[in-house]
């Protein structure tokens, strides 16, 4: 039961993998607080177990803990992505955010990305940090703190998002839950400037000079605005495919849906409905990753004329043709698919079909 506890609900496998090392057990408290405030798991998951653990326990005053915070938990909904992931700003449970301590063996020097959404990573996929200044007798005093569920978090100096440098002062608090470790390649500019910080932050040499501090240059936004710093109209990084522009209020970098409407003042929006619920994009082809994640519960909303009649038309036909592999457990011909398509053009005339 721990076991199957432990590989379901913590996602990095480091601080998975130093809780079976040590053979540590939850509490039913701990285990009903880890999973309200969850949030790389869906809500329907999040519910469901919750409310199969409440059945299980015989302690009244958790079961009726849990049965506050289902309620907060159903009222929160909209905190809640389109995936039902949870958003990095999901309001603590009130009934259940009691101090945790999640056991783990991060220290000073670890080089580590976090797992969880709130980053961004449209454009590189991650957020590089390290852990800074946090040894044994630190991990001892948070673990004695008794404080509240937050408290068990670990600060991480985020240093890159992808390649890009992020600042001397950027930092997240992160519950080990969602920290994994992450190895550079020693030839990655990263990795001896994050060498260099361990060495800066050394325990036993705290006033390290600076003198030997390494120069990092990939793709910082510094230096992007110094290479593009007559650009006023969009152009695009080759080195890392990063649309740059110089506005009327600074400089812009980003993706191109981004960097053009900051460019021009006006951006494309594209409603969809996702399980009944409204939902919007900025981009077609974030339209059509909506849809083919989940045809049979994304409809576009054609009332505000947003789509064209071929975008209208190739979500249909995606739709038509997921439900036809889903019926049928193949893909479809190139007949079927020219049928499909006829099919479609007859339909055009009628109002959008929601399946």
């Amino acid at each position: 039961m721990e076991k199957d506890f432990i590989d379901e609900f913590i996602p990095s496998k480091d601080t998975r993998a130093y809780l079976h090392s040590i053979h540590h057990e939850f509490t039913d408290l701990e285990k009903a607080t880890i999973v309200a405030n969850h949030i790389m798991i869906s809500y329907e998951e999040k519910v469901k177990w919750l409310n199969v653990f409440m059945n299980k326990i015989s302690d009244d005053a958790l079961k009726d803990r849990i049965s506050k915070a289902l309620f907060q938990i159903k009222k929160d909904r909209k905190y809640y992505r389109k995936s039902n992931t949870a958003l990095g700003d999901l309001p603590y449970n009130e009934s259940l955010f009691d101090f945790v301590f999640i056991p783990h063996d991060f220290r000073h020097g670890d080089i580590v990305r976090s797992l969880y959404g709130d980053w961004d990573t449209t454009l590189f996929g991650e957020k590089v940090g390290i852990i800074l200044s946090y040894f044994d007798k630190d991990y001892e005093f948070y673990k004695n703190l008794r404080g509240d569920y937050s408290d068990v978090q670990v600060c991480v100096d985020i240093k890159f998002d992808g390649v890009t440098y992020q600042g001397e002062f950027e930092h997240e608090h992160i519950n080990p839950i969602y920290i994994e470790r992450m190895t550079l390649n020693e030839k990655d500019e990263r990795k001896a400037y994050l060498n260099y910080l361990t060495n800066l932050y050394n325990k036993k040499n705290p006033m390290i000079e600076a003198d030997n501090k390494p120069e990092y240059t990939g793709g910082s936004d510094d230096l992007l605005e110094q290479r593009y710093l007559d650009e006023y109209i969009p152009v695009q990084d080759d080195a890392s495919g990063i649309w740059c522009v110089q506005t009327g209020h600074g400089f812009e970098s980003g993706g191109v849906d981004y960097i053009a409407a900051e460019f021009c003042g006006t951006g494309l929006i594209y409603h969809f409905m996702h399980n009944s619920e409204m939902d919007h994009v900025h981009g077609f082809e974030s339209v059509l990753v909506e849809v083919l994640q989940d045809p049979e519960h994304v409809d576009i909303v054609t009332d505000y004329g947003e789509y064209s009649a071929q975008e209208i038309r190739m979500v249909k036909g995606i739709k038509r043709a997921a439900a036809f592999v889903q019926s049928h457990h193949r893909p479809m011909t190139n007949a079927e698919q020219r049928d499909n398509v006829a099919e479609i053009k007859n339909t055009e005339g009628n109002n959008y079909e929601n399946k």
